[in-house]
């Protein structure tokens, strides 16, 4: 049973501690982590030294056409610390949202994130970055990963996952639930 917090935000530390207890079990040895900024990767970076941990950025052109929300500077630091970065497509939008922002007209794809989103934003960001991490080659398909996100800026959301790539989305399981925020 995972632990639930009150309200969505930065729990980051709250969730890192968790990620660090349910890690003493040795079965994991990979994180997918969402970052906007750069921030949460570069403390996942710091709080997990001994495995491998993989960033998921915001497409470029996510808030301005052509550009990465995080400097490319802390891109440079987050490598050096050992992270690998990946910067794609959202799995869950794409072209489904422009689609939907052209034509008014929902697709799958947005459709499955809206679904997720029913148990929480952190929950659907957490399964959208282990697909994109799978996707890019950046991850381990053989063994389940620990995804951490956030309802927004930081985390407050982690999931054991076994990934799968796009092309294979339903064969992903959210296996065990580590926290979430209750009040969505």
């Amino acid at each position: 049973m995972g632990v639930h917090f009150n309200n969505p935000g930065d729990h980051t530390e709250e969730v890192f501690s968790i990620v660090k207890e349910r890690l003493k079990v040795g079965d994991i040895n990979q994180i997918v982590v969402a970052t906007t900024t750069g921030i949460t990767a570069l403390k996942a970076a710091a709080d997990f030294t001994q495995i491998k941990v993989v960033a998921v950025t915001h497409q470029a052109g996510f808030k301005v056409p052509g550009e990465l929300e995080v400097p490319e500077e802390l891109l440079q630091e987050i490598k050096e610390k050992g992270v690998q970065i990946v910067t794609a497509t959202h799995a869950l939008a794409g072209i489904s949202r422009a689609i939907r922002k052209k034509h008014g007209t929902w697709m799958v794809t947005e459709l499955i994130a809206e679904t997720f989103r029913m148990l929480g934003q952190g929950t659907k960001v957490c399964a959208e970055i282990v697909v994109m991490a799978a996707d890019a080659g950046a991850i381990s398909m053989d063994s389940d990963v620990i995804a951490i996100a956030g309802s927004g800026r930081n985390a407050d959301t982690a999931w054991v996952i076994k990934p799968a790539h796009t092309h294979g989305f339903f064969d992903m399981k959210l296996k065990e639930l580590l926290c979430k925020p209750k009040d969505l």
